[in-house]
C-alpha cells in the first residue's frame, strides 16, 4: 500500500511550524490503537519524524499494538508538555515499513538521534533486529494550549488537516 498526505487547511498561518516544532521536542508520547473487539488500548512509544508530519515509531511483533494495527490502522499519538500545559494529537493511519532501503534510512536517523540522547526505543536496546517499524500518516493534528486568566481558564488551538490518498 502507498499512502501519500498534503496539507489541506490549517487554522493560522503559524500552525505549521507550532505543531512542528513541538513534536520534535516532545518525541514521546502515548499511542492508541483499536483492539479486534473494538476496545482502545494505550501505551507510550517514541516517536521519529522520518519526513514533513510523517512520524515513525518502534515495537516488536509481539505486543498488542502490532496486533491491533494489523487488524485496523486507525491509530492516536498524544504528547503532553506538563511546563507550557500543551498537548499535540496526531489522529491517522499506521503502516508497517517494509522496504528496506527506507528501514535502514530510519534506523540511521535512530541512532544519530540515540547519540545525541534522544531515545526512539528503551535505551537499553542494543541491537534493533526484534523490532519493525510503523509509520503515522496522518489525517489530522491538533494542538491545544490551556492557561489561566483572571477570568478562568483559556484555551489555545492550532490545527493541521490533511488529504490522505491510498493507493496500491
Amino acid at each position: 500500500m502507498n499512502i501519500t498526505t498534503s496539507i489541506k487547511e490549517t487554522s493560522s498561518k503559524d500552525s505549521i511550524e507550532m505543531i512542528a516544532s513541538f513534536m520534535t521536542a516532545h518525541p514521546q508520547g502515548s499511542i492508541t490503537t483499536i483492539a479486534r473487539d473494538g476496545a482502545l488500548q494505550s501505551s507510550v512509544v517514541n516517536i521519529l519524524e522520518t519526513s514533513e508530519f510523517h512520524y515513525t515509531f518502534m515495537t516488536k511483533k509481539e505486543t498488542r499494538k502490532y496486533i491491533n494495527i494489523n487488524n485496523n490502522p486507525t491509530v492516536s499519538f498524544i504528547a503532553y508538555d506538563l511546563f507550557s500545559r500543551t498537548e499535540t494529537e496526531i489522529e491517522g493511519i499506521a503502516v508497517l515499513v517494509t522496504d528496506q532501503k527506507q528501514i535502514d534510512e530510519i534506523l540511521v536517523k535512530i541512532r544519530a538521534d540515540s547519540d545525541l540522547g534522544r531515545w526512539h526505543i528503551s535505551p537499553y536496546v542494543n541491537e534493533f533486529d526484534d523490532y519493525i517499524l510503523f509509520t503515522i500518516y496522518p489525517r489530522r493534528i491538533h494542538q491545544t494550549t490551556f492557561w489561566e486568566q483572571d477570568s478562568g481558564m483559556e484555551t489555545y488551538q492550532e490545527s493541521i488537516d490533511f488529504d490522505v490518498r491510498m493507493s496500491s
